[in-house]
């Protein structure tokens, strides 16, 4: 498998060689190899999107600690720091 970005330069002629694909065009003019490396990229962004929904749902009860211990020491040092300035005002 080769690196999608390589340093190599780009052959002019190759990019001629690329069909342009547009939203007028049926299926049926897209070549088949083409239609599956599409499909096959469409199940892996659907697959990876997935994953990452399972990812948060089972990261939240960890996040929703976390932001509440942020939460309470941001407001523990705000009111330490008021205690030692009381002319400071309110929160």
């Amino acid at each position: 498998m080769t690196a999608p970005h390589s340093n190599a330069p780009v052959n002019p002629a190759w990019v001629a060689l690329i069909p342009t694909l547009t939203q007028n065009m049926v299926m049926h003019e897209v070549p088949e190899a083409v239609r599956l490396a599409l499909n096959a990229r469409a199940t892996e962004k659907k697959a990876l999107l997935a994953m990452s929904d399972e990812l948060v749902n089972q990261l939240r009860p960890e996040i929703e600690r976390l932001t509440a211990d942020l939460v309470q020491r941001a407001l523990a040092g705000v009111w330490e720091k008021r205690a030692r300035n009381p002319g400071d005002g309110p929160l």
